[in-house]
């Protein structure tokens, strides 16, 4: 009997989190939960590039599983571009270079399997992939199948090459625009390869790399996950990316999931890097914003820096966190940028996009700027395209209408990966970002950025915020420093940062503090174990007793200095918030707080008599 209630009970607990589950919007190519939490994996681009082989990409796939990637979440094994033969087959199937997979994707898909992981592969809605190679376009379905016969569990399907909404192309006059009727063709590509992948009846999760923000309103009825902004390839475009993601939370959640593209790394040897620093702060942003963490960096020589920072398993909780709730804008000072007005037409098929024109800037080709003046930056007639035209009698790049030339191609029409090129330059950088994510615990992350070219301090009031709790108070911890004052730390009314320039940042969790009382009801309260205990203050009326409270104190700040000086020693860390911050202060810290904090530096100045220091410390403030 005592089992048949133990399981009735469990039973309970599961049919309340199905219930839970049944909340969560539908959405993605099916009607399964194919990505109920952002997807995590591996893709080999910034890696290898076309570089590739299975050789190569199993040594790669080894490696990871050796330091217990999949094990953390990183399911997906992605192959990017340059896995095809020049040409189909006879049947008019997608092939393999026979030279560099011999064994066909099929065998490789089932050793990756084999390794903890599973498969993804690349393709294009258009008629090329990036490259130049057999893509999609009008083989939607033969692909889709070729696909779940493979074994393919991810397709990741690019843009490129797209007649009606891409680059221009010479057998295709009308080509190299995206305009309202471009952008309702290009989903019709990316739904058409949605719905076949569907029919295989094996579960893919479709990755549309549209790279454009309006993917976002109609994302769901594409895939899993699609691109909102230009490939990353340096630390300006994850600036970029961050303003463009802003916009965008509200088309975000389990089974659908705005992309802010891949994790470059800082390790050499990949083809792009950032600093540590920045590719640190890179995965921290990506984690609250509820981004799918993809890493793209040099497996083979991965850093001891690289491989703590994408093994950080606090940092993917809050991104795995089962809430699903997207992370959103806290707080930010950066000069604006161009608000998006996204809608869908009345027939559900077209996206509509419009951009402010008081903050437009001109299209001078592959790049922007203010004005057709600005586009050539000194580089002459081969930098004024788009929307200006050159004149070589001025030697001035001037606008295409003042030229005489044809009607100039709007922000919103560009058929390229959406970049505004001013908005890179580092004097609009400098500031920071604050992101807020709520989790199933009740607690909150916040991760600060800042992308400034000098350290930079922030303050925020923890209303600002809009904490789901109504307390002016919050028990904080850091999730990036491993030091011995590890642990949680209340604040009260602010909360001030010092961060690192170019990169600098810290991500903590926020708990309710003492006295308040949860806002809302979207979230599960946290445990009673989880939160951190109340602490009382001794009472001290007698004076004998303050005085030797104050004795007290006085010795333990000499023994803590002293503890100080050995922790330096053993290269711990001596800052007191995560890698790329100098410091979290509380503008006012509660008292009761720093009386408990006396009583058990009193009990460590008496432990470390007996036993040895430094493992007494670690113990007791760990």
């Amino acid at each position: 009997r005592r089992d048949a209630a133990s399981l009735a009970a469990a039973a309970a607990v599961v049919l309340a989190w199905a219930g839970r589950c049944s909340a969560w919007p539908l959405g993605g190519t099916g009607e399964a939960m194919l990505a109920q939490l952002p997807p995590m994996g591996y893709n080999t681009w910034n890696d290898f590039e076309c570089n590739i082989s299975e050789a190569k990409l199993l040594a790669a796939a080894t490696k990871l599983a050796e330091k217990g990637f999949p094990k953390l979440g990183y399911r997906y094994f992605v192959i990017d571009d340059c896995w095809m033969a020049r040409t189909r087959d006879s049947s008019g199937n997608l092939r393999p270079d026979p030279a560099g997979f011999p064994d066909g994707m099929a065998g490789l898909a089932e050793k990756v399997r084999a390794l903890g992981f599973k498969f993804g592969i690349y393709t294009s809605r258009g008629y090329t992939t990036c490259v130049g190679l057999p893509a999609s376009m009008n083989n939607e379905e033969v692909d889709a199948n070729t696909f779940a016969q493979w074994g393919v569990d991810l397709v990741k399907n690019d843009g490129c090459w797209d007649p009606d909404c891409g680059e221009f192309q010479q057998q295709f006059p009308k080509s190299g625009v995206c305009a309202s009727d471009g952008r309702r063709k290009a989903l019709k590509k990316y739904a058409k390869m949605a719905r076949a992948l569907q029919s295989t009846g094996r579960a893919i999760v479709h990755s549309v790399a549209g790279t454009q923000p309006w993917y976002a309103p109609v994302g769901r009825k594409l895939g899993e996950m699609w691109r909102v902004a230009a490939d990353i390839r340096d630390w300006q475009g994850v600036y970029e990316t961050a303003r463009v993601m802003e916009q965008l939370t509200e088309y975000s959640g389990p089974n659908g999931w705005n992309d802010a593209d891949l994790l470059l790394g800082s390790s050499p040897g990949a083809m792009l890097t950032l600093t540590p620093l920045q590719a640190r702060a890179q995965f921290s942003l990506w984690a609250v914003m509820s981004s799918p963490l993809m890493l793209s960096a040099n497996v083979d020589e991965l850093s001891k820096y690289d491989l703590e920072t994408y093994t950080n398993k606090e940092i993917i909780r809050i991104n795995q966190d089962r809430l699903g709730k997207p992370g959103r804008l806290a707080y930010t000072n950066c000069p604006e940028y161009p608000k998006f007005k996204l809608s869908v037409s009345a027939d559900g098929q077209t996206p509509e996009f419009e951009v402010p024109r008081a903050l437009q800037v001109v299209t001078c080709g592959s790049h922007t700027a203010r004005t057709c003046a600005d586009c050539p930056k000194g580089n002459g007639e081969g930098w004024c395209h788009g929307e200006c035209r050159w004149i070589a009698k001025t030697a001035k790049c001037v606008p295409q209408d003042a030229a005489g030339g044809p009607p100039k191609l709007s922000i919103e029409d560009n058929p390229l990966p959406w970049s505004i090129e001013h908005f890179r330059s580092q004097d609009m950088m400098e500031c920071q970002l604050v992101w807020v994510k709520e989790l199933q615990s009740g607690a909150v992350a916040l991760v600060a950025v800042n992308f400034a070219s000098k350290q930079a301090p922030v303050s925020l009031p923890l209303d600002s915020l809009m904490l789901p709790w109504s307390s002016s108070t919050a028990y904080v911890q850091d999730l990036w420093y491993a030091g011995p004052l590890r642990g949680k730390w209340l604040v009260s009314e602010h909360l001030d940062m010092k961060l690192k320039a170019k990169g600098g940042h810290t991500v903590l969790r926020l708990r309710q503090g003492p006295n308040g009382t949860a806002n809302g009801v979207s979230r599960v309260a946290a445990p009673s174990r989880a939160r951190a205990p109340e602490v009382v203050a001794p009472v001290l009326s007698p004076p004998q007793e303050r005085l030797k409270l104050i004795e007290q104190r006085e010795q333990a700040r000499l023994r803590l200095a002293e503890a100080a000086r050995l922790e330096k020693q053993m290269d711990l860390a001596a800052g007191f918030v995560g890698d790329g911050a100098l410091g979290v202060l509380s503008a006012s810290i509660d008292p009761t707080l720093i009386w408990a904090l006396v009583a058990i530096l009193s009990a460590i100045a008496v432990g470390l008599a007996a036993r040895g220091r430094q493992s007494l410390l670690r113990r007791c403030l760990e």
